[in-house]
């Protein structure tokens, strides 16, 4: 029998599938794939919105895949990617940035500052995540 949930299926990862909403606020130390609806904060490794997915609230991590929606501060402090179904509302700071053809981003947008690098480095410290592996 196959597992459905595929790669993502690991301790320390987080789904959230599709109909599904959650409300709170989330550390995730590995992989966060939202299929549904978040609404509050999350602190993860890397983050992946799938095409119907949606995300709202305060969001810090070191990767973003945008293929959904996100509300409110997306900070993704190594690589930011938004795809062409993707759309990102608010404030967005990023390490990388790539913005695919039809990809949409509303409101401001910058690359991580100095100020913000040292405090992602640490959540993700204390998440688990060795952050001079890079």
């Amino acid at each position: 029998m196959s597992n459905p949930a595929g790669k993502y299926d690991a301790p320390g990862n987080l789904i959230i599938g599709e109909g599904v909403k959650v409300v709170g606020h989330l550390m995730v130390p590995g992989m966060a794939v939202i299929n549904g609806t978040l609404e509050g904060g999350l602190q993860a490794g890397e983050l992946l919105v799938g095409p119907q997915g949606s995300l709202s609230g305060q969001v810090s991590v070191r990767t973003a895949d945008v293929h959904g929606r996100t509300y409110d501060t997306l900070s993704a402090s190594e690589f930011l990617c938004v795809r062409s179904t993707g759309v990102v509302s608010g404030k967005a700071h990023y390490g990388e940035i790539e913005i695919e053809k039809g990809g949409v981003i509303q409101g401001s947008i910058g690359p991580v500052s100095a100020q913000e690098a040292p405090a992602g480095a640490a959540a993700m410290a204390a998440l688990g995540h060795d952050t001079d592996a890079a």
